[in-house]
């Protein structure tokens, strides 16, 4: 699917290249006309942070979530996200989608086809796998502590479980978090965006003196469905695991013990949809051609593209009207010269490239 999408831009971008092209052939052609860029006012973000609160609202409460605290965690990512991923999302049918949607997440993929087939089928809608319809990206400063339980004092007691702030926070104080590094300096959230998917920890657990199990999990669930440290009382443990993040919950995960430990989380990345992004394109260097005259013919091949970028037009120019070009493909440009003085022809490449999230 990523290909066929990269294929799809590409050749879009091909085509418009290609008329480009043509129009740089007539010298003294016009410009193209530059492409206007969507985007919404304050106010109108707002009205539609608005309207997805009171249209989803219901489904944040079903699924055991704070409505007011999702409501903020909303509205804030509505004022920074993309304008055309919130417009778009103001139409979604489902609330999986909707999220899908203004995260950036294609209409074409796996994910959203399935939970549009489903509410038009069924009337219910599953987002795709957590995993698979995600991009993980590794924090901007590495390692992030945003808990120590050592820090503040605060061990987690037999059989309780206890909610862990991960993301929309200023201080990771509270919890014995420190911010950006392990022995950090306090910097807030770390890079971990809003509605995160899933986050990717390093947890562990300090010896107490006692054997256990130490669970880490989405907020909101059993524990029984978490990732799983194991430890003994003369030995600290730790595991790297994957844990989903909730999505309408203040606090995206929870922690469990069964007996009393010291503990130290530690974010190093995040899970999230792809965004689209918009097409990087570069112009190459030309290489110009003199032609003689009276019927010259010559063909001027253009420098290549840059490492990571594929060709989406050749781009032609003579300076005559009385030399045309007489073929243009893969960068090459020919022409025959009928003027009565040598003139020049000029070639080079138009390239792309898709640079996700």
């Amino acid at each position: 699917m990523k290909r066929m999408l990269m294929a799809a831009a590409l050749f879009t971008a091909a085509a418009a290249g290609s008329a480009f092209a043509g129009a740089r052939n007539a010298p003294g052609g016009a410009s193209p006309a530059p492409i206007l860029t969507q985007s919404l006012t304050a106010k109108q973000r707002g009205e539609i942070a608005r309207t997805l609160v009171n249209r989803w609202a219901h489904e944040v409460r079903g699924q055991g979530g704070d409505v007011r605290q999702w409501a903020t965690k909303l509205g804030r990512f509505v004022g920074t996200a993309d304008a055309a991923n919130a417009l778009q999302a103001s139409n979604m049918p489902t609330y999986q989608t909707m999220m899908g949607v203004l995260q950036g997440q294609p209409l074409g993929s796996d994910s959203i086809r399935t939970s549009l087939t489903q509410a038009a089928n069924f009337g219910t809608a599953k987002l795709g796998s957590t995993i698979s319809d995600t991009t993980y990206t590794p924090l901007p400063n590495g390692r992030c502590r945003v808990a120590d339980s050592r820090v503040i004092a605060s061990p987690i007691t037999t059989g309780v479980t206890r909610a862990i702030d991960t993301e929309d926070i200023t201080s990771y104080t509270s919890q014995g978090g420190n911010g950006t590094f392990a022995n950090g300096d306090g910097s807030a959230n770390c890079g971990i965006p809003s509605f995160a998917t899933a986050l990717a920890v390093s947890v562990t657990v300090l010896s107490t003196g006692s054997e256990g199990f130490f669970k880490i999990f989405e907020n909101g669930k059993p524990f029984q469905t978490g990732s799983t440290v194991y430890y003994t009382g003369a030995v600290s443990a730790s595991n790297d695991v994957i844990v989903t993040s909730c999505q309408s919950c203040a606090l995206e995960l929870s922690i469990y013990a069964s007996s009393t430990v010291n503990y130290v989380i530690d974010v190093v990345g995040y899970f999230i949809p792809p965004q689209a992004t918009e097409l990087q394109c570069v112009e190459t260097g030309n290489t110009d051609l003199s032609i003689s005259a009276g019927g010259g013919v010559g063909n001027a091949s253009a420098p290549a593209c840059p490492a990571g970028y594929t060709q989406t037009a050749t781009n032609c120019e003579t300076t005559s009207w009385l030399m045309p070009i007489v073929y243009f493909q893969s960068g090459t440009c020919s022409a025959r010269n009928g003027d009565s003085v040598a003139q020049t022809l000029r070639a080079s490449r138009t390239c792309c490239r898709v640079p996700g999230r």
